[in-house]
């Protein structure tokens, strides 16, 4: 038998358009962007676009297409999102393996054995937690899910004082506003021990309100970003047949309108500033006028989010563990899985509602949170392929084999490290799965979420940096 040696090709990039429907859609944005415009509610925003030659009237500007495209091409097309424990850093964009952070935003969650409810810091404590006890996730997010028995003028400043202690890994912030924007400025360059944030540690979501309009706080806090070098996440949560048109060519047209001009502002502020170009774009369902995240739709907006961030080089965000389900179910399950395979196969840079997201984002359960996590694994496998060489050929193995015989106890048995082991998703026989009470991969992941907890080390955080952060904290909450 001749040598081999080689390995399964990886998994090819799912790209749903070609470069044809990609410059249409590029094209159309730009239509927008140059004669139809797009709403700023912010003075300056307009300010720094008109002095390179835009036109504004009243709150709508219009854009020269070279202005946005002389500005997208300095956008880096990757950049390292560092953590206060140098170990956790990531790299955003250059095709490696997604970053992925926690569900954002939902105010309520659900368990297993307390049902749905509003949530409470208590259990942003907890997803904390667990995010930093999973492989599968790599950023700790931020508004993992709003604490209702916060103060809202507050709430900021608690989350990310709980992201900051009780994680040692990458973190998002607020990035609603001039004011919390500079407060998490302040609170990451106090935890890094780099008050003049040097390099990228944090990052934010700013959310544009389509159709063709970003709210003046949104801008604010987008353009403090980029005055300190942090990478802001734009998004356009266009919704095809309500807040953007009944196609969804149309409304990625709109949607991708909506962030040139959003990524232009970052570069006018600072050229080189990292930034996240990302659509979570979804259709309604027209029979009850609801937003359907776990839907094909879905999907397909996550492939070309992609796909337009690789057009433009820079790094792109979508996807995720996305569902409409109200439960912990079947729905939940292959709805999720859906999108988180596109989002793999994609090629999606930075993944946002990785983890626990159920009911159209308005709710996260931590039990969900591990099972999506697991179905993480399972696509992370499935990408690493297997190796073909002499070895595991396994001819030699085939041959010493009696025909109907087995490989049991052989060098060739199931044994083999080419095998995942699922993490607790029950592959017993029916019998010892009966016996040990016949639970639910929902109950089941309820064990797993009270293990880890149960489990959880605090992240070990200087002493001086501790009582800084007390101080600031204690300062900032009663009165932001």
């Amino acid at each position: 038998m001749s040598d081999v040696d080689t390995e399964t090709e990886a998994v090819p990039s799912l790209e749903t358009l070609d470069e044809e429907g990609v410059s249409a859609i590029h094209e159309a944005s730009m239509h927008v962007v140059e004669n139809v415009g797009i709403r700023l509610g912010h003075e300056r925003a307009r300010e720094l676009l008109a002095r390179e030659g835009a036109t504004v009237d009243g709150e709508v500007v219009t854009v020269p297409r070279e202005i946005v495209e002389d500005c997208v091409a300095d956008a880096p097309s990757e950049f390292t999102l560092h953590a206060r424990n140098a170990e956790k850093d990531v790299t955003v964009g250059g095709g490696r393996t997604p970053v992925r952070a926690p569900g954002h935003g939902p105010a309520h969650v659900r368990t297993y054995d307390g049902g749905r409810r509003r949530s409470q810091l208590s259990d942003y404590e907890a997803l904390v937690k667990l995010s930093l006890s999973a492989d599968a996730v790599t950023c700790t997010g931020y508004r993992l899910c709003e604490p209702n028995d916060v103060a809202d003028e507050r709430a900021h400043v608690e989350m990310l004082d709980r992201s900051l202690r009780l994680s040692d890994m990458p973190v998002m912030g607020s990035a609603y506003g001039e004011r919390r924007a500079q407060t998490t400025m302040d609170m990451v360059g106090m935890v890094t021990d780099d008050p003049d944030l040097r390099r990228p540690y944090v990052a934010g979501l700013v959310n544009t309100v389509p159709p063709r309009s970003i709210e003046r706080e949104a801008l604010a806090g987008l353009l403090t970003y980029a005055e300190h070098g942090q990478p802001p996440v734009v998004s356009s949560l266009t919704v095809a047949g309500a807040s953007g048109p009944a196609s969804l060519a149309g409304s990625m047209a709109q949607a991708n309108a909506e962030n040139l001009v959003a990524i232009t502002l970052t570069q006018l502020v600072e050229r080189g500033t990292p930034v996240i170009y990302g659509v979570p774009s979804s259709g309604v369902d027209t029979r009850y006028g609801s937003l359907s995240v776990g839907s094909p739709e879905s999907a397909l907006f996550v492939s070309v989010a992609a796909q337009m961030g690789e057009f433009y080089g820079v790094p792109s965000r979508g996807g995720g563990g996305l569902t409409d389900s109200k439960s912990v179910d079947y729905q939940g399950g292959f709805e999720s899985m859906l999108l988180q395979a596109v989002t793999d196969f994609a090629g999606v840079d930075f993944v946002l509602h990785a983890a626990g997201i159920l009911e159209s984002y308005a709710t996260v359960s931590p039990e969900k949170f591990l099972l999506d996590c697991e179905a993480i694994r399972y696509l992370d496998r499935f990408r690493e392929g297997f190796s073909v060489d002499e070895e595991s050929l396994a001819v030699d193995a085939i041959e010493q084999t009696e025909p109907a015989g087995h490989f049991l106890g052989t060098g060739h048995s199931a044994g083999d490290r080419e095998f995942f082991r699922s993490a607790f998703v029950d592959k017993r026989s029916h019998d010892d799965w009966a016996a040990d009470g016949e639970k639910s991969a929902f109950e089941a992941a309820h064990e797993r979420v009270q293990n880890r907890l149960d489990a959880y080390e605090r992240p070990e955080l200087d002493r001086d940096i501790r009582r800084d952060l007390d101080r600031y904290v204690e300062r900032h909450s009663p009165t932001c």
